[in-house]
């Protein structure tokens, strides 16, 4: 068999492979659910258009997923730009600082604002200073802005990385034009694609937000159309209560699909830039003036208002003996994490830790195979459908799978693993998708021409080029497996509990010490990987500095 027609068996295999993937872990379930809706005639669809409340839950769903896409992306926007400045003071720690809030769960991030600011909270206690409308739609508003900015922040950074032009922006400078004027004219034209896939990744991703709004929304009265499923299938005793949340969770797929598939398929495209090399530095001086003190002070002032108080504040309600009592060494107490500690803790951190593992494990293997497919029509389509499954609601996602697969693997972790699988999918296939676009073809070539088989290409040539983006998107996948808890607390068993539910039911229990302690622990589990993985990313990339240095930077259009 020649090179070529090797090439091409395993390319269909790979096709056949994804193919099976993606119909076993999203098709099926949503086949299922739609035949489980569809067997109930129009009854199911009657009851829930005529359910009271339903429509007032899908105007605060859509309600704010329109406040949060247009608070949240200029923020983000805005913090990228102002990190990207050469002259600001400790850039890089500023950056690590901004983008912490998409590390902490947002249940967590949730249950920690309202230790902050909420009655009886840290800074009620301190300086007589709370928050009232913090349960209730500005505050779950704020907190989603907070966990959706560094999303935008991510995506502007990627796009000033691979779209900007530094010398059309130097040579209007040269010319007179103001930085208000080449932010208008130069920079924010070349980021339009960057900022619409943030739009929309926002929008369809606040749609399905069930945490915050949990936390936040239940007790003062506030419904979204997640919270709304949520009650029906784990809180329901009505026997239609279940094919009425199967309803309702297929209405917001289909809302979800009518925004993502269009959006996906025209921005894609126009997101990619192939270019080999490092683009040229920021075009701002290095002297640091007023401006740059004050820029970095604002940033800090930030940081400071929406993760440090309330991560000071959760922490000092997980030591704290009682609620209410002032946050000092005397009232402190470790029998909190005690509390936390015994009973079932181990269990669920074990069976956190191995699905989170195993799940990153074979996404960034099923991304990486998208990613290189994606490059035909076929592999578009999958790159589609993985995106996809990522903003599908995770309690429809995981009444599917309970559908389709839960006579054989129900309550176990088998059964939470195939929903971490489907769910998680594009944030593996994403960061990869991305670092293909920069791959150095001529070194691939290079190789097949001196006579080496695909093997050794890929041993030598592609995984060393990609180990970044291999480490990056496992490390995502990671971080977000450990703390998802919407799919997990629908599908788990007597032992197969995880950490986050464990903190979630918790909460819903009111033990407020307990609850604390759980979250401390559990989003130092999630920031101790991040240390070692930044550091091998650093050493990773510093690796290949000729060939970025070297790399011709090729012309960029804004659209192609």
């Amino acid at each position: 068999m020649s090179a070529r027609s090797h090439a091409a068996s395993g390319e269909r295999l790979a096709i056949g492979g994804t193919v099976l993937a993606v119909v076993g872990l999203v098709v099926v379930p949503l086949v299922r659910l739609v035949r489980a809706s569809a067997e109930a005639g129009g009854a199911s669809l009657g009851r829930v258009l005529h359910s009271p409340g339903i429509a007032t839950a899908a105007w605060h769903t859509v309600f704010l997923a329109a406040a949060v896409t247009a608070i949240a992306v200029p923020l983000g926007v805005a913090l990228a730009l102002l990190l990207r400045r050469a002259d600001l003071p400790a850039r890089g720690a500023l950056r690590i600082a901004a983008v912490l809030p998409l590390v902490v769960p947002q249940f967590v991030l949730g249950y920690s604002w309202t230790q902050a600011y909420g009655r009886a909270g840290f800074t009620d206690t301190l300086l007589s200073l709370r928050w009232d409308g913090l349960s209730g739609p500005a505050g779950i508003i704020v907190v989603l802005v907070v966990n959706a900015a560094p999303v935008s922040l991510l995506l502007a950074g990627v796009g000033l990385a691979t779209r900007a032009q530094p010398e059309l922006e130097r040579a209007a400078r040269a010319s007179g034009a103001r930085p208000a004027a080449v932010l208008r004219t130069v920079t924010l034209p070349l980021l339009r694609p960057a900022i619409a896939a943030a739009c929309v990744l926002i929008f369809v991703s606040t749609l399905e937000s069930f945490a915050v709004p949990q936390i936040l929304g239940t007790p003062a009265g506030f419904a979204t159309l997640t919270t709304r499923i949520y009650a029906d299938l784990a809180l329901g005793s009505n026997p239609d209560a279940f094919t009425d949340a199967i309803t309702l969770a297929l209405g917001l797929v289909i809302l979800a699909a009518v925004i993502l598939i269009p959006a996906d398929l025209v921005l894609a495209p126009r997101l990619r830039a192939d270019r080999d090399g490092q683009p040229a530095g920021p075009v701002l001086p290095r002297r640091r003036t007023w401006r740059s003190w004050s820029v970095a002070a604002a940033v800090v002032g930030y940081v400071a208002v929406v993760i440090a108080v309330p991560t000071a504040s959760l922490l000092a309600a997980s030591v704290n003996r009682a609620v209410g009592l002032t946050p000092s060494p005397g009232n402190w107490t470790l029998d909190n994490f005690r509390l936390a500690l015994d009973g079932t803790f181990g269990a669920a951190l074990r069976n956190s830790l191995e699905l989170a593992a195993t799940a990153a494990t074979v996404l960034v293997v099923l991304g990486a195979i998208v990613g290189v497919l994606e490059r035909h029509r076929t592999g578009r389509i999958l790159a589609t459908v993985s995106t996809l499954s990522f903003v599908i609601p995770g309690s429809t996602l995981a009444v599917g799978l309970l559908i389709a697969y839960g006579n054989w693997l129900g309550g176990g972790l088998t059964l939470i693993l195939l929903a971490y699988l489907a769910k998680l999918w594009a944030l593996a296939h994403r960061p990869i998708s991305g670092a293909l676009d920069r791959f150095p073809g001529s070194e691939w070539s290079a190789a097949r021409t001196s006579g080496a088989r695909t093997a050794a290409a890929v041993r030598t040539v592609w995984i060393p080029a990609m180990a970044p983006a291999l480490v990056g998107g496992w490390l995502l996948t990671f971080v977000t497996a450990l703390h998802e808890v919407t799919m997990s607390s629908l599908l788990y068993g007597p032992d197969s509990q995880t950490l986050a539910v464990e903190v979630l039911n918790s909460q819903e229990l009111g033990t407020v010490g307990r609850t604390a302690a759980l979250s401390v622990v559990l989003t130092v589990l999630l920031i101790v990987p991040a240390v070692p993985a930044w550091v091998v990313l650093r050493l990773l990339r510093r690796d290949r500095p000729a060939r970025n240095a070297i790399a011709p930077a090729p012309e960029v259009s804004v659209a192609r």
